[in-house]
């Protein structure tokens, strides 16, 4: 059964780096995958998509063709993927592929907040994870970071498939902020702790109640470090989407424990 892998996150989070990477991570490993590209606006992609729906949607043509701008005309683009649902499903098939690294649009609130984005979900394939990336500029203040989970929460909510919380561009962070933003997930009383040193009030308050809202949920998980760039965290990523997806080889569980 193919197994798709969707990249979600806000717009400059690292989503199409980390395609690239992981693509790279699965070819090392002998592991049959392709990319798919499902960003109509994407103007250039670090990666040669091996489906990709601009071949199939050309956002200058909807402007012309609907007189919209280009934030108009990319809603009607990613609305108009679903046109396009039973050929992408058919090419994948055809390929016969173990997992689809799949590339969402860079505006998030395009795929994840529509009904666009669930329908296409739930028509490639049953078998699915999210991957949510939270950009490690959103890791330095406990505040920021709480607002980053609230939105990771919210999406889990909207897809209700196994989702892991990737913090991206952690070569951008120093390692003794990248050390407490991983203790942040797995200690929820250090994150409180530095909620409440937040200066402003207004900001305090309301980063209490997502906190309050995100623990309510029952989901957060923590966080997995990667550096998409630098090739770090990216075997540790792979195996992780494996335990979530329920596709781990005794020869995996093998490695892992040699590995620790």
């Amino acid at each position: 059964m193919t197994n798709f892998i969707y990249l979600l996150g806000p717009a400059g989070c690292g989503k199409s780096t980390l395609a690239d990477a992981l693509a790279t991570q699965l070819s090392a490993q002998e592991v049959n995958h392709l990319v798919m590209n499902l960003d109509p606006g994407a103007e250039w992609l670090p990666y040669t998509p091996e489906i990709d729906i601009r071949t199939r949607i050309s956002l200058q043509e909807v402007m012309r063709t609907y007189r919209l701008g280009p934030n108009g005309a990319l809603v009607v683009s990613v609305d108009l993927m679903v046109d396009h649902l039973q050929e992408l499903r058919e090419l994948v098939k055809a390929r016969g592929v173990d997992y689809v690294l799949v590339d969402t649009p860079g505006q998030m609130e395009l795929f994840a907040f529509r009904e666009t984005g669930v329908r296409i979900v739930r028509g490639l394939g049953e078998r699915a994870a999210i991957l949510f990336l939270m950009d490690s500029f959103f890791a330095r203040r406990a505040s920021d970071f709480t607002s980053m989970l609230m939105l990771a929460t919210s999406v889990y909510a909207r897809f209700a498939l196994p989702q892991l919380n990737v913090l991206s561009k952690v070569d951008m962070l120093e390692p003794e902020l990248l050390e407490r933003a991983v203790r942040w997930t797995d200690d929820y009383d250090a994150l409180v702790d530095d909620l409440l040193l937040e200066a402003h009030e207004l900001k305090r308050e309301v980063s209490m109640g997502f906190f309050e809202a995100v623990r309510g949920a029952g989901f957060a998980g923590r966080v997995h470090p990667v550096s998409a760039l630098k090739n770090e965290g990216m075997l540790e990523l792979f195996a992780a989407i494996q335990r979530a997806l329920g596709t781990e080889t005794e020869l995996d569980l093998q490695r892992e424990e040699e590995q620790y």
